[in-house]
């Protein structure tokens, strides 16, 4: 596996990081109800044709619903020579564990 894994209990150190690039994989009118502080909304359908846009230099975290896209999507992106992570159990969890960050 050439990505980290994240568990949500250590997801809130990397909130607010210059060197790190959240990227939620949802549909846009799931980021609209709720999404991480700084993140950027790149549906997983369309990763074709946003990947090569994302930062170089920065770690990449990818998060979605419940943890599968963002799986997927470091899979395929750290290919490319990102520095990539996933969140595991996504945003879901992240918000269960961090109830008080938004």
């Amino acid at each position: 596996m050439d990505f980290e894994l994240i568990k949500c209990k250590d997801a809130p150190a990397y909130l607010y990081r210059r060197d790190v690039f959240f990227v939620d994989l949802r549909e846009p009118w799931q980021y609209a109800q709720y999404h991480l502080a700084g993140a950027y909304n790149f549906p997983y359908e369309h990763l074709q044709e946003w990947e090569h846009r994302l930062p170089r230099g920065k770690k990449i975290i990818f998060y979605c619903e419940h943890g599968n896209l963002s799986l997927m999507a470091a899979k395929r992106v750290s290919r490319h020579g990102y520095q990539v992570a996933a969140l595991l159990g996504g945003v879901h969890c992240f918000l269960e564990r961090n109830a008080n960050i938004r």
